[in-house]
């Protein structure tokens, strides 16, 4: 394989605003190694969401089995856990979590913002977080500061976009045939938020949240990038899934 491709991912569905939305996960398969984005809705989910979310499970209702946790889909097409070199979390909220502690040889890396603030958030669930998922022993923690360009080449690269979280971070990827795409992740939801319809959802900082959407817009109008926005149905449906890819 000489270029990246991304494979797009959901571990399932969650009512969330009114409507049922998916909860995507990413894989990008480089020449330096296979990378997991996220990871969608943690195994337990599947199995009970009651005993794993707890109240939050009473607000976030998910659709999910385990046959649609990712590890379980990555095998499905080939990836051995093992494989996966790095995961990539855009933050730590309960719907992003499926990956840790399924990907024995991965590097975990996280802003260092976020982790800070799952870590020692007095009353973590009320801003989106289950200790459980990243309380884990043995993940190989690789917090950074600012911006990150993940390979040192241009095709991954990690960005600074807090609001919705402390240290969240959206995904600007650069693929030969594709050119850019960029995974908003929760920074911005859907096209209404994109588009200023809708304020973003900040469990963190709205002015935050609103100076993040503004440099992700600014970067769109100079890079017209794909885009691929953390919850949106209909963008969702109007884009290629995996086993398919954008190369």
């Amino acid at each position: 394989m000489a270029a990246p491709e991304l494979y797009l991912f959901t571990s399932g569905t969650l009512a969330l605003g009114g409507k049922e939305v998916p909860v995507p996960f990413y894989l990008i398969r480089h020449p330096e190694g296979d990378v997991v984005i996220d990871g969608g809705n943690p195994l337990a989910v599947a199995r009970d969401a009651h005993a794993h979310w707890g109240r939050l499970a009473d607000i976030f209702e998910a659709h999910m089995t385990e046959e649609q946790h990712c590890a379980a889909q990555l095998r499905h097409m080939g990836v051995a856990p093992e494989s996966v070199g790095r995961v990539v979390q855009t933050h730590l909220h309960i719907d992003h979590t499926g990956a840790l502690g399924h990907f024995p040889n991965a590097q975990v890396v996280v802003h260092a913002a976020e982790l800070h603030a799952a870590r020692t958030l007095e009353k973590p669930h009320l801003q989106g977080y289950v200790r459980a998922d990243y309380e884990q022993p043995g993940l190989d923690w690789q917090p950074y500061e600012g911006d990150l360009d993940l390979f040192d080449d241009g095709t991954v690269r990690l960005l600074q976009t807090p609001g919705h979280a402390a240290g969240h971070i959206s995904v600007l990827l650069e693929l030969d045939e594709t050119g850019p795409v960029l995974l908003t992740a929760d920074a911005v939801d859907n096209r209404a938020q994109w588009e200023g319809r809708q304020d973003p959802r900040p469990l963190h900082s709205a002015e935050e949240a609103a100076r993040s959407r503004a440099r992700l817009r600014e970067l769109a109008s100079e890079l017209d990038p794909l885009l691929v926005f953390g919850h949106d149905p209909e963008n969702w449906s109007q884009l290629r899934h995996a086993p398919d890819a954008y190369t």
